[in-house]
């Protein structure tokens, strides 16, 4: 594994909480944030499945307003957030592997497929996906919250979290409630993070786990996909159903 990290943010919807989460992300040591415009091209990713993309049809100079405003915020946010983080803004979509997508949040009601962004990425390019928040984020990572499934293990999802946000203050991890207390006093030590970890166990329903993760409050939320077969199925329609009401970012594995 590369020691540093690298991050694009692709440009779509709304820029100013993206630009702000790349800035923050900037800041750790080692992490590298490109901001730009991802792939259109026909056949580009795997939803588009050799046809052409509508967004390719586009007029070129959508993508220079796009690519314009980002410029003009993130220097307005270079004035507003802490710290000195720098963006790298570039007009050409990426061609090198990245460690992650950073992308806009969709809009209430929205599929996180329809962001052509995300929607053309090639899984093979990034090992996981950020969904900025809502709102402009002051602060990423202190408070992250964990939706796991099944028995005691390491997440590599979690690992890569602690090298994103290194000054991680606090953890709450969401169980299935049908997890024993033995498996649950576990999961703690598999996590190996230095900083305080909350366990809970939840009914399993996206709307018991709403409630829990909304209890949590953290500005981060991590999803592991299901190691139930099922539950793996169904994770892009539980993905859009949190994306629509939890206020902090969300990360999850590509």
């Amino acid at each position: 594994m590369r020691d540093g990290v690298k991050v694009f943010a692709a440009l779509s919807g709304d820029v100013e909480p993206l630009l702000a989460c790349g800035w923050l992300l900037s800041m750790v040591p080692g992490t590298a944030v490109t901001v730009g415009l991802s792939d259109l091209g026909p056949g580009a990713g795997p939803w588009a499945r050799g046809f052409m993309d509508a967004h390719f049809l586009r007029q070129g100079h959508e993508n220079e307003t796009l690519w314009g405003a980002a410029a003009t915020q993130a220097r307005r946010l270079a004035t507003q957030l802490p710290g000195d983080g720098a963006l790298e803004l570039v007009h050409e979509p990426p061609v090198e592997e990245h460690d992650l997508l950073l992308v806009s949040r969709p809009s209430p009601g929205q599929s996180l497929s329809g962001n052509p962004a995300y929607g053309n990425a090639d899984a093979k390019k990034f090992r996981a996906v950020l969904v900025a928040p809502r709102e402009l984020p002051t602060c990423l990572g202190r408070s992250v919250t964990v939706l796991a499934d099944g028995p005691p293990r390491d997440l590599p999802l979690f690992g890569f979290a602690r090298r994103l946000f290194p000054d991680m203050a606090s953890v709450h991890l969401i169980l299935d409630e049908r997890t024993d207390s033995d498996r649950g006093a576990e999961w703690p030590q598999r996590l190996a993070c230095q900083c305080p970890v909350q366990v809970s166990t939840v009914h399993r329903t996206s709307d018991a786990r709403m409630r829990a993760v909304l209890r949590a409050g953290g500005d981060v939320l991590i999803m592991e996909r299901s190691v139930r077969f099922w539950n793996a199925m169904t994770f892009d329609w539980r993905l859009s159903s949190f994306l629509d009401r939890t206020p902090g970012a969300v990360l999850f594995a590509s």
